[in-house]
């Protein structure tokens, strides 16, 4: 019993002495099943073995890829059951930087109780929304959650609500990109390094340098 009781205490060192995974590899930033960093090859696995289909896969620029899904494949924090909804996945350089739910509500009842409902989740989870805007018919609102920034749209013609989870670091890089390719320069920052090139270990210094804490 004895030997018994000092093998399990050095299993037990053993396990407190490994490394923690970090939030983004615990899979934690897999905002509706896909995991931020993915390709469209990887993506489409994931599709194929939930049995979803894709109604929609084109190129949006040079950079740009969106593919749409038909429904979810994760369950949702607000009861959306008999929602028309699907999922839309925004790949920028190959890499997946967004994902998306789309609904198509029935009318602007619909409309008005689906983004109210993810409107009071995501405000008890996050706080009061850092943004609020509304320009014609457009409303959109934004919070801002560990890595992730949530903006939700609601269209008051079509009656349509979209959720993005944007993942801030490619935002950044994304950002940065771009700002290279129109002054004509080549800059690589942090959030270049640690999302486009595949390093999602955040560099010393980076919340200070960006502002997301």
């Amino acid at each position: 019993m004895k030997y018994k009781n000092v093998f399990l205490l050095l299993v037990a060192l053993i396990l407190i002495s490994l490394p923690v995974p970090s939030f983004s590899q615990q899979g934690d930033l897999a905002p509706l099943g896909f995991k931020f960093g993915i390709d469209k090859k990887d993506a489409k696995k994931i599709i194929d073995s939930n049995g979803k289909r894709i109604v929609q896969d084109e190129t949006d620029s040079k950079e740009m890829r969106v593919i749409l899904m038909q429904g979810v494949i994760v369950n949702l924090p607000v009861d959306v059951s008999g929602k028309d909804v699907m999922t839309e996945l925004e790949f920028y350089q190959k890499k997946l930087l967004t994902t998306s739910l789309v609904f198509a509500a029935t009318d602007e009842a619909e409309k008005t109780q689906i983004a109210s409902d993810f409107d009071k989740y995501y405000t008890s989870e996050y706080g009061e929304p850092a943004e609020k805007d509304s320009i014609m018919f457009f409303d959109t609102t934004t919070w801002h959650a560990p890595d992730v920034i949530l903006v939700m749209h609601t269209n008051n013609k079509d009656n349509t609500v979209k959720i993005q989870y944007k993942y801030k670091p490619g935002q950044q890089a994304r950002f940065e990109d771009e700002l290279d390719q129109k002054r004509g320069t080549v800059h690589k920052d942090p959030a270049e390094q640690m999302f486009l090139e595949g390093d999602f270990s955040k560099p010393t210094g980076y919340d200070e340098a960006y502002g997301t804490q």
